[in-house]
């Protein structure tokens, strides 16, 4: 069992003032901190502790069994992971089950397995679920709570792990499928080399793929193995694939990639209603594609400078597809184009002294001088930014720096903060700065700074990615002209409340996706318009809005986590204004998609909390907690509660006594009580089995939103 020794992060509480943003730049702080939080997509690991031992070491638990099911529609897919994690130490632990999903994925459910039977959540305001899952483990009960940390990273606080024993977990969570290049690719994550070399037990995958329109086929990550996975063909439009393993420690992803087998449609919709909405209007997520053909020759000029690390740790794999990288770089350029090569160790050289044109001489001297590249020496972050920011720089050339590095500094000047407001001072120009972190270094916190101080992007880049590919993508913010001023035009569609408001930055051959709400279905003219370098464009198409979907119910889930992100946006600008904070929690409550305000809470029903004396078929009138009897009292006094069944179904139910100075001192009861009648007795004890010294008490009842409080008087 592979063990660190660090310290696991607060748990973070509902934001006060200053709202999600602190809780993003928490995560942020944990990222670059600890090792299990380096945020990097991942199935779920358990990090485990002594409970409430601050200084425990954390022990990284061993994953027995993995399975996931995997449901996708064109380019929605729902996953569920089924997760079992054994504790084979001799102690009892509290355990941290973190992962981080996809860009623009949520996590829309979540079940614990208490004593064999399956416990859903409830999604609770993040403050009261924190509350009840600290009350829970004072009673040696069996709670789970899940959080944002941000970032889409989330942690499952479990309580307890037993000793050599095991604990089952389930998450679902859905997500928009990405598009390049007409493929659309699934990622399982299944790397784990970083945090065990323990082999998994057993592992099963099963993914369903349909799609509106005919598949070229469905490629996979283990092709090369022809009994690894089978992929079965239902019909042109219809795949399944299966893939298992048994005692495997994984250190790759397993992927599935499919084609439209007439071309990418420029837009196409999936509707979902919801069933006996009662008239609730129905939802629908469009795609539209903008085609490859945007970018065109009149593009403006650009200006274009490579700095590249070509220190020892470079040496290998990573230099030569560095290489590959920088002759692809050469090749996209034009003769009105402006380039140079800045490469850095200890100190720096330039291909040039100052930018030069893409003339056919100068890139053919640019490959020779790449071909003579070789690693030797430190890194001297400083130098090559410094040198690279001096050149000349101007109008009417559109200019950015691609700066691509293994590692941290480690000469000149080392001290993150001081290089990045060098970086500012010394970038007159205002040139775009896109950092690449190449290999597993743990902090890329120096990259992303500069990138963000410098009005670039930081894209990370592991150790099994190839760096050709991943550079394709980053080429097109650096080099294709971006497309301006766009707009949807819906014509006779009544759609309305679409997400997000404001159009994201797209390039040519980018794709679009669009949720919102409609009241009509049938088939209307779409067009999305905009301009690329002045011109003007337009991609144009009918798309059917059906209404016969119930199936899709992850659509309405994704429109509400761009609801809640909106609603986030203007909290971030505006402040935490209580009516947006509290439509924010009751869109999180209705669509089930975590925020900053609310968390996942499961929950063991509770096996004591009082005998019922009469149950809810007896209906309850109301909610009370009734004066104890008999008061004053010695040693035991009876507790009378009742919780009726207007409040829809079983309730979580805490009952708790305070001392005079407001101090709890016995929690009775914490856990999930259907309506009835309810007595319990208690014995003027605390949470240890202490007597209590006579005097004044106060009993706390609440229960579905609701709270009562008593007083009682202990006499001796």
């Amino acid at each position: 069992m592979k063990t660190h020794t660090f310290l696991l992060p607060p748990v973070i509480h509902a934001p006060s003032k200053s709202s999600h943003m602190l809780i993003r730049m928490a995560c942020a702080v944990v990222c670059a901190s600890l090792v299990f939080a380096q945020c990097v997509l991942a199935i779920g690991r358990v990090y485990a502790r002594y409970p409430n031992n601050a200084n425990s070491p954390i022990f990284n638990l061993r994953i027995k069994n993995l399975s996931a099911d995997v449901t996708i529609r064109d380019q929605l897919a729902v996953t569920h992971v089924d997760q079992e994690f054994a504790n084979d130490l001799p102690a009892r632990l509290e355990g941290f089950y973190v992962f981080q999903l996809p860009e623009g994925a949520q996590v829309n459910e979540m079940y614990l397995w208490i004593n064999g039977v399956r416990t859903p959540y409830v999604i609770k305001k993040k403050e009261d679920a924190v509350v009840i899952y600290s009350e829970i483990v004072t009673k040696l009960m069996d709670p789970a709570i899940l959080q944002e940390l941000g970032s889409n990273t989330f942690q499952l606080r479990i309580y307890p792990f037993e000793p050599n024993n095991t604990r089952r977990i389930e998450i679902v969570y859905s997500q928009p499928l990405t598009y390049f290049k007409g493929s659309i690719q699934y990622t399982f994550p299944l790397d784990m080399h970083d945090y065990t070399s323990q082999p998994i037990q057993l592992v099963t995958l099963s993914i369903d793929l349909r799609s509106q329109f005919s598949l070229t086929g469905v490629e996979t990550s283990v092709d090369q193995f022809p009994t690894a996975a089978k992929v079965t063909k239902i019909d042109s439009s219809h795949y399944t694939v299966a893939y298992g393993a048994e005692n495997v420690a994984f250190s790759k992803d397993f992927y599935i990639k499919s084609q439209f087998a007439g071309g990418q449609p420029a837009m196409y919709s999936l509707t979902y209603r919801a069933p006996d909405s009662l008239g609730e209007q129905p939802y629908f997520g469009l795609w539209v594609t903008t085609p490859d053909t945007l970018q065109s020759d009149t593009s403006r000029p650009k200006t274009v400078t490579f700095v590249a690390d070509v220190s020892s740790s470079m040496d290998g794999l990573r230099l030569s597809q560095l290489r590959d990288v920088m002759l692809s770089f050469i090749d996209l350029l034009r003769v009105d184009d402006r380039f140079n090569i800045v490469v850095f160790s200890t100190g720096v050289t330039s291909f040039r002294p100052d930018l030069v044109f893409g003339t056919p001489s100068a890139r053919d001297s640019a490959r020779d001088f790449i071909s003579k590249l070789s690693p030797l020496g430190l890194t001297n972050i400083e130098a090559a930014l410094q040198t690279s920011l001096s050149q000349n720089y101007t109008d009417p050339y559109r200019s950015s720096i691609l700066f691509v590095t293994d590692g941290q500094a480690s000469w000149g000047e080392t001290n993150s903060d001081s290089i990045v407001a060098r970086s500012v001072r010394w970038n007159v120009h205002e040139v775009p700065i896109y950092t690449v972190g190449v290999g597993d270094e743990a902090d890329y916190t120096l990259l992303a700074k500069l990138a963000q101080a410098n009005g670039g992007a930081f894209v990370r880049i592991t150790a099994d990615d190839s760096l050709y590919l991943k550079f394709q993508d980053l080429y097109r913010d650096v080099i294709l002209p971006p497309l301006k001023d766009l707009a949807m035009n819906y014509g006779a569609f009544d759609a309305y409340d679409v997400h997000p408001a404001t159009m994201p930055a797209l390039h040519a051959g980018d794709q679009l996706l669009l949720a919102g709400r409609f009241t009509k279905v049938g088939t209307y003219p779409l067009s999305l318009n905009g301009s690329v370098e002045g011109t003007p464009f337009s991609v144009s198409a009918n798309v059917a809005f059906a209404d016969t979907d119930r199936s899709l119910l992850a659509l309405a889930r994704y429109w509400g986590a761009l609801k809640i992100q909106s609603l986030l946006d203007i909290i971030s600008s505006t402040g935490e204004q209580p009516e947006l904070v509290n439509q924010v929690i009751s869109l999180s409550m209705r669509y089930s998609v975590l925020s900053p305000y609310t968390a996942f809470l499961v929950v063991e029903t509770a096996s004591s909390g009082g005998t019922l004396v009469a149950d809810g078929s007896q209906q309850p009138v109301k909610f009370s907690l009734e004066q104890n009897y008999p008061n004053p009292f010695n040693p035991t006094t009876t507790i009378r509660y009742s919780i009726p069944s207007a409040l829809s179904g079983p309730q979580f139910v805490t009952l708790t006594i305070y001392d005079i100075l407001g101090r709890r001192v016995r929690t009775l009861l914490a856990g999930v009580k259907a309506a009835g009648v309810y007595e319990i007795q208690w014995d003027g004890k605390d949470d240890a089995g202490r007597v209590l010294p006579s005097g004044l008490y106060f009993l706390r009842l609440c229960a579905g939103g609701e709270a009562a409080v008593r007083s009682m008087m202990l006499l001796k």
